[in-house]
């Protein structure tokens, strides 16, 4: 090792003793198995499994669609990576931990590589080091799915060195080749995890400050990563977007954007603790981790003031330090698309999101080395320095086994943070998976309790509330669900099973028809209200009407003509149109607008039955 370290210029050896405490500081994280989001990501995904399978899923959800959640996301080049290490190590999960530590301690490397455009070799080297140990990075290292945060943040810090390449290189030939490695280092930080979007800002950021008379400032680079960039959020508007609203943290949902200010400006004092002395960690920060606020507080007030206050020194400091400057601000930078400021997202706070923004307090106590090691204060930066490596590092060794499996971080939550309704949620469906149903009940009401905006929640319980005979608490729980999200099919359908397990069989009508007012296209309610007439023995005209609506949003044209001129064919002379008239605007709301074929469909229906029913 000692020829190998000689061999090496001062800056490689740096990245290399870096890299490898990295390597040892998660020297325990292969014993994980796998945790939370590794069993539907990893385990249960067959594209995941063989690099065919990755490849043919290429344009598909990172979330698998046939698990119900394909979540908004898009990330091939991810899935990609495990279905490699599936063929290696045939679904050995350490295999997949190891990777993971690989993947960091080159990320590590990397840090030192960077910070070295500003910072003495022994400063980049403590920077490294920082960032090698920060405990914040436990949750992106020791669980599998984490990699999406190291394959960009890879991605990203490659750019950035490539990038100072391309724009120092003297022939143009050198300019092609950086220039390509510039934008394949983009493409795989893009295909690994969204927030690389800001990819141009960052490497836009770096030129700023280091712009020099001997290198160029590279827009015409800079443009075409801002095209490729583009070209991928159209990719990924096709692919992923149509999932997005239903990814929204229940803690921002609904809420306005003065509203969300309010909730997550206090967020931000969490995040700054989080990167300067992370010893307090949660896999989860919702309420009441982090409580739902509506109204802006004098907390809120000081977030916005001290968020701004570092952005401000960030900027100020791009001359007299500007690793202090690039850290601040690569770290505004890559937080910003999940900060929840410009757009609500899937998370009010996640320690993965922090894995690029720790290089601030890298960057930071590494320039304050670097400021310190000529003068009288040399002796006590380096002792300040070991003691911050030595408690972050143990924090690091005694974090890593909390992500050992499913089991042990819901355990490990519920001690940590039993206000934390989510993980109470969580608890109620392990209880109920083991028969324990009272157990599972009594945690869904008190997740419920602790937080009353879930309608996912009041949703599940209702659901076991009816199983065990509880109906009363069905129906209050299921009207709870359905007032948080009209039109929810799930909620919906809770309502609709209480309604008629208490006998309301109006009720139940009522609710199913209210459900399609509000989303009116949705396939799962047509069929819900198909099955309900048909449950009921509505007569033929009902159920051909609704019939013919599903017919219809499936795509089965010529069935839902049929449907719906044997439905209005049906009607008795007697029939009430007060009775008919409803039914009818539900089958009248399937069509976008007054015009087209499936409204000309209905009024020659209508007319043949000398029917009248306005439009409204």
């Amino acid at each position: 090792m000692t020829r190998v370290l000689r061999g090496l210029g001062p800056r490689a050896r740096a990245a290399l003793v870096a890299g490898l405490v990295a390597l040892a500081v998660y020297a325990n994280a292969p014993r994980n198995r796998w945790a939370l989001d590794d069993v539907g990501i990893v385990l249960q995904n067959p594209a995941a499994h063989s690099v065919p399978a990755a490849w043919a899923a290429r344009f598909s959800p990172y979330w698998p669609v046939e698990q119900g959640h394909p979540a908004g996301l898009y990330r091939p080049a991810v899935i990609l990576s495990y279905a490699v290490d599936w063929t290696l190590a045939d679904g050995a999960p350490w295999w997949f931990h190891l990777h993971n530590v690989v993947l960091h301690a080159l990320a590590t490397g990397l840090v030192v590589l960077v910070a070295t455009a500003w910072l003495p070799v022994p400063a980049a080297l403590a920077a490294g080091l920082v960032f090698a140990v920060h405990p914040v990075h436990v949750e992106a290292v020791a669980n599998v799915v984490g990699r999406a945060e190291l394959l960009a943040a890879l991605g990203l810090l490659l750019a950035v060195l490539a990038f100072r390449s391309y724009r120092g290189a003297d022939s143009r030939a050198a300019r092609v080749g950086w220039g390509a490695a510039t934008v394949a280092a983009v493409l795989l930080a893009l295909f690994s995890k969204e927030h690389a979007v800001v990819a141009v800002a960052v490497l836009a950021l770096d030129a700023w400050l280091a712009r020099s008379a001997a290198r160029r400032w590279g827009g015409g680079l800079l443009a075409v990563i801002l095209g490729c960039t583009v070209a991928w959020l159209v990719l990924w508007q096709t692919i992923a977007a149509p999932y997005v609203e239903g990814v929204i943290a229940p803690t921002l949902r609904h809420l306005s954007f003065g509203q969300r200010l309010a909730t997550m400006l206090p967020v931000y004092l969490e995040v700054l603790r989080l990167l300067a002395w992370p010893l307090r960690l949660a896999y989860d920060y919702n309420p009441q981790v982090i409580p739902q606020r509506t109204e802006l507080t004098v907390v809120a007030a000081l977030g916005a003031l001290v968020a701004g206050a570092v952005v401000a020194l960030g900027l100020l400091s791009r001359r007299r330090a500007p690793a202090v400057a690039f850290g601040i601000l690569m770290a505004a930078v890559s937080y910003a698309p999940t900060s929840n400021l410009l757009f609500a997202s899937g998370t009010v706070l996640g320690e993965r999101a922090l894995y690029l923004p720790a290089l601030a307090p890298a960057l930071a106590a590494a320039w304050l080395l670097a400021s310190a090691w000529g003068g009288r204060w040399r002796r006590i930066a380096l002792v300040g320095l070991g003691a911050l490596l030595a408690v972050y590092s143990v924090r690091t060794v005694t974090r890593t086994p909390f992500w050992m499996d499913g089991p042990t971080v819901l355990i490990e939550s519920v001690v940590a943070h039993p206000e934390n309704y989510r993980t109470r949620r969580q608890l109620a469906r392990q209880r109920a998976m083991r028969g324990d149903s009272l157990g599972a009940l009594t945690d869904y009401l008190v997740a419920g309790e602790l937080f009353d905006r879930d309608a996912s929640v009041a949703t599940e319980s209702a659901a076991l509330a009816l199983a065990m005979g509880r109906r009363r608490v069905a129906l209050r729980e299921a009207r709870r669900a359905v007032a948080l999200e009209p039109g929810e099919p799930a909620a919906t359908s809770a309502l609709v099973n209480a309604y008629l397990a208490v006998g309301w069989t109006d009720s139940a009508l009522t609710a199913a028809r209210a459900a399609i007012d509000h989303r009116p296209r949705d396939v799962t309610l047509a069929a819900l209200y198909v099955e309900l007439h048909q449950w009921l023995v509505s007569p033929e005209w009902q159920q051909g009407l609704a019939r013919a609506r599903l017919e219809w949003l499936n795509g089965r044209r010529a069935a839902a003509v049929a449907a719906l001129n044997s439905a209005v064919a049906s009607l008795e002379w007697d029939t009430q149109v007060d009775q008919v008239c409803p039914e009818l605007q539900t089958v009248r709301a399937v069509g976008d607008t007054e015009a087209t074929e499936w409204e000309q469909h209905l009024e020659g229906a209508l007319r043949r039955a000398d029917v009248a029913c306005g439009p409204d």
